[in-house]
């Protein structure tokens, strides 16, 4: 929540990173700190905000819907807003992830991400929460690649890159 007991304002187009403190977000987060440029990994999901209602599209067991207060509630969550993120690029980048709609969850491709290289040329066309929200971005213009992507460099990308601005940061 923010200070005054809100819940934040969140827009089509916002992305988020959260924490997942079971075994699997624990795995996630220490593979990602071995990769990583600053050795730290916090968040180990992340996904895409549809509306202002914090409906989400991401990556669970399948692609599919949730609300981000409900589902995430207790729990660190980080949101980012591109400043280039419009309606229309809203419109393209949902476009291009909608075809993953309902896709069951590629727990084969976790192990690819242990060595980049083989996450970022092997997907057999099924993607993880990180690559889906890439996906998106890319399909707005924003970002140039998903594939190999994970939660630790879209956190890293809200907080470090230029055209991005932390929308909330903290646990509701």
């Amino acid at each position: 929540m923010t200070r005054d007991n809100t819940l934040p304002a969140v827009c089509p187009g916002d992305i988020f990173c959260t924490a997942n403190p079971m075994w699997l977000g624990r795995a996630i987060n220490f593979v990602q700190k071995v990769w990583a440029d600053d050795a730290e990994s916090k968040y180990s999901h992340s996904g895409i905000i549809v509306n202002k209602w914090g409906t989400t599209m991401e990556s669970l067991w399948r692609v599919e819907n949730q609300n981000i207060f409900k589902a995430y509630k207790g729990k660190p969550v980080l949101i980012g807003r591109h400043m280039d993120m419009t309606p229309i690029t809203f419109v393209s980048g949902k476009k291009n992830v909608e075809p993953h709609y309902k896709d069951f969850y590629p727990f084969y491709r976790l192990f690819l991400f242990m060595i980049p290289p083989l996450a970022r040329n092997i997907s057999l066309g099924r993607v993880v929460c990180s690559e889906l929200t890439a996906k998106f971005l890319v399909g707005a213009g924003i970002m140039s690649h998903y594939k190999g992507v994970n939660p630790d460099f879209l956190a890293d990308m809200i907080r470090q890159y230029k055209k991005w601005r932390i929308v909330y940061e903290g646990v509701f």
